[in-house]
């Protein structure tokens, strides 16, 4: 058998599993292939409309695009139907920060992809500005010209400087190569603040029913017409553990049904040794899954059998989903339940090549219980303790601080929520509330309420005190926001 770097869900091959599963449950193609990927867009938790906004953005706005969301939140699904609604005057570069990390590689890669025709020869300097020249010149002509960078947070400071000035070289800005970057991280990103050279969107995760909406275009597209075939309080149960996240679900759901699979058919036939063997490891996950959709009901007798012979996880997604249990077990007897948290930021990844998904999801826009719960990364050694001035107010317009801070001061803004009542129980349960305060602005036509903490004299100041922020935060990437970009953005009160 040939060797394998990375778990395997069990020693039968994985596509062997995936068609049993197809079998079974009549499927014509895998719910969770490319070819899938590649048939249906599904519009749920408003992508439709966040895909019309940049459709247009791109095309009229003076401003380039950074669309945020955590691994596996759908952005480059997301990013490809963008394109898939440009008409072919529009000739597009996509690049991936992990791998084309040098500016000679980019420089070359942009040259090729777009067709411009130019030696690679030049200083950086002089090869960049031949660049924008070449866009200019035929832009006026009528072609138009896109860049999508993937991952780009991954690039070093001094690459994304040079890349976006080719927005400051051109000699018009409708003249210029749009771009639209696809990141996990707000602070990993230069100038991500500078309103003048970004606008910044946000995909919110899954709710229940964007994750029941989701799942049943998908199985549409694999030529189930009857729906989904799980039960509605499983889906739900399989979304939290996902954190509301696409990738992730795609791959717990994928998961569930094939140990479902390996159970149904035990049950009705004998089944060869082997092949017991062979799908012990997804048996456990059915029954984690089982378990933890029970809520913490007794489990069946034919769990409590089969669960003592089954081997222990031996998957990266059966490991996530059996320390997620297992740390939501643990939070549900410390605390009572708390709605859902919409956090705007996701953990910095490294500048190394695209990982593997990691052992457990990180943390995302949208937090569940589990996510609460989820142990966060080792931090870097924190700096001295910075004491920001203490906010004064959470009204729902413009809170007092913020009304006399200076224009030149900073906040970090750590999440945004839809449901105000979710964060004020938040800011309650911390020591130190008055350093926090919610403001209210506006995503996709509806009402968003933003969290920041503390008053700072500039964002080099902010961003040194992330370390220090309370437990319920650490781990997180909060953006440092300008105070005078903060007061715009705040809905006038009614």
């Amino acid at each position: 058998m040939k060797e394998r770097s990375e778990p395997v869900l069990s020693m039968q091959d994985i596509p062997d599993q995936t068609q049993r599963m197809l079998d079974y449950y009549g499927l014509a193609r895998n719910p969770f292939g490319e070819d899938v990927d590649a048939a249906v867009f599904s519009g749920v938790a408003e992508r439709s409309d966040t895909v019309e906004q940049l459709k247009h953005l791109l095309t009229f706005s003076p401003q380039d695009c950074l669309l945020m969301a955590p691994a596996e939140g759908g952005k480059r699904h997301l990013a490809r139907e963008v394109l898939q609604r440009f008409d072919d005057e529009w000739r597009v570069a996509w690049l991936d920060a992990g791998s084309a990390s040098q500016l000679d590689a980019i420089c070359r890669e942009l040259i090729g992809q777009l067709g411009l025709g130019l030696r690679v020869d030049s200083d950086t300097a002089s090869l960049f500005r031949n660049i924008a020249d070449a866009i200019a010149q035929r832009t006026a002509d009528g072609e138009n010209f896109l860049l999508i960078v993937e991952h780009a947070d991954r690039w070093s400071g001094e690459v994304q400087s040079w890349v976006q000035s080719l927005h400051a070289l051109a000699t018009q800005p409708d003249l210029r190569m749009r771009q639209l970057w696809l990141a996990e991280s707000a602070t990993a990103i230069e100038q991500a603040g500078n309103d003048e050279l970004w606008f910044v969107l946000m995909l919110e995760p899954y709710t229940e029913a964007d994750a029941v909406g989701y799942l049943r275009d998908r199985f549409a597209a694999a030529g189930q017409l009857n729906g989904v075939p799980i039960e509605a309080r499983d889906i739900a149960r399989l979304n939290d553990l996902a954190h509301g996240l696409p990738g992730y679900l795609n791959q717990v759901v994928s998961d569930y049904l094939i140990a479902g699979t390996f159970k149904t058919t035990e049950r009705r036939q004998g089944f060869p040794l082997t092949h017991v063997f062979a799908g012990s490891a997804v048996v456990t996950l059915l029954v984690l899954v089982f378990l933890y959709s029970r809520g913490g009901d007794e489990a069946s007798p034919e769990a409590a059998v089969a669960a003592p012979d089954v081997a222990a996880p031996n998957s990266e997604v059966q490991q996530r989903l059996a320390e997620a249990v297992a740390r939501v077990e643990a939070r549900q007897q410390d605390s009572t339940p708390t709605d859902s948290i919409d956090v705007n930021t996701a953990p910095e990844v490294s500048s190394g090549p695209p990982p593997e998904p990691v052992a457990e999801p990180p943390a995302v826009a949208e937090v569940s219980e589990a996510a609460a719960a989820a142990e966060p990364a080792e931090p870097e050694p924190a700096p001295e303790p910075v004491t920001p001035v203490a906010l004064a107010s959470t009204d729902a317009s413009l809170p007092g601080w913020l009304a006399e801070a200076n224009d030149g001061q900073y906040s970090l803004q750590l999440l945004g929520v839809r449901n105000r009542a979710a964060v004020e129980r938040l800011i309650d349960e911390q020591t130190d509330p008055e350093q926090f305060a919610i403001l209210t602005t506006q995503l996709s036509g509806r009402p968003w309420h933003v969290l920041v903490y503390g008053l700072y004299p500039d964002s080099a100041t902010a961003r040194a005190d992330i370390a220090n922020l309370p437990d319920d935060f650490s781990g997180q990437s909060p953006w440092a926001r300008n105070i005078a970009d903060l007061k715009a953005s705040v809905m006038p009160a009614n």
